[in-house]
């Protein structure tokens, strides 16, 4: 409806002020298992978390997938067209929230196990909605991520039991370049992502 659209646009221009700072809650919902609940900081990092929210409310992410597995690394995904380019070039992209991009980030200086944060393309400031959840612990993630990329929310314990088991489903998968997925039909699919608050 023109509604909606019109709705869309206005928050891309005007973002919730409510969600430039505090603790937001946003759920993953991937087909065939249990929710994942993330919990976003905007405190750290306000204007990816309001860029995460914005594209979920719009429901961009639903039916999309985690496109790249690497295990002890990486989960991948949340591109239109499922793309291990990762960047969608109709969105418009963010500032990268990190000290390496002279911004202060306390969460992206210290990548540990259940981060999800922003995946780029070498420039800084190129990040749309593709996102990774890690899946190491800072001294296995933290070398290639630690002040590099836009990190904005945690997953618990409990959501990381989902994210392994999927992990584990699809690993096998992966045998493209960077742990990429290369059949659509066989990466997992994000049913939805949407706010609790």
């Amino acid at each position: 409806s023109s509604s909606s659209s019109a709705s869309s646009a206005e928050s891309a221009v005007a973002p919730d002020q409510d969600l430039l700072s505090g603790t937001h809650h946003a759920v993953i919902e991937v087909e065939g298992y249990d929710p994942i609940n993330v919990t976003l900081n905007a405190d750290e990092a306000p204007i990816t978390v309001t860029n995460f929210a914005n594209l979920a409310d719009d429901g961009y992410y639903n039916g999309l997938t985690f496109y790249r597995i690497e295990d002890g690394f990486c989960l991948q995904g949340g591109t239109v067209g499922n793309s291990p380019s990762g960047s969608d070039p109709l969105l418009q992209p963010i500032k990268g929230e990190f000290s390496g991009n002279g911004v202060s980030n306390a969460l992206a200086d210290d990548f540990g196990v259940g981060t999800i944060a922003m995946a780029r393309t070498s420039d800084p400031d190129s990040a749309t909605s593709t996102f990774f959840i890690t899946l190491g612990d800072n001294a296995s993630v933290g070398k290639a991520l630690d002040g590099q990329y836009a990190a904005f929310g945690t997953i618990d314990a409990a959501g990381m039991q989902t994210v392994n088991a999927i992990v584990s489903d699809y690993k096998a998968k992966a045998t493209g370049q960077m742990g990429t997925i290369a059949s659509e039909a066989d990466q997992p699919k994000i049913a939805s992502i949407y706010m609790v608050d």
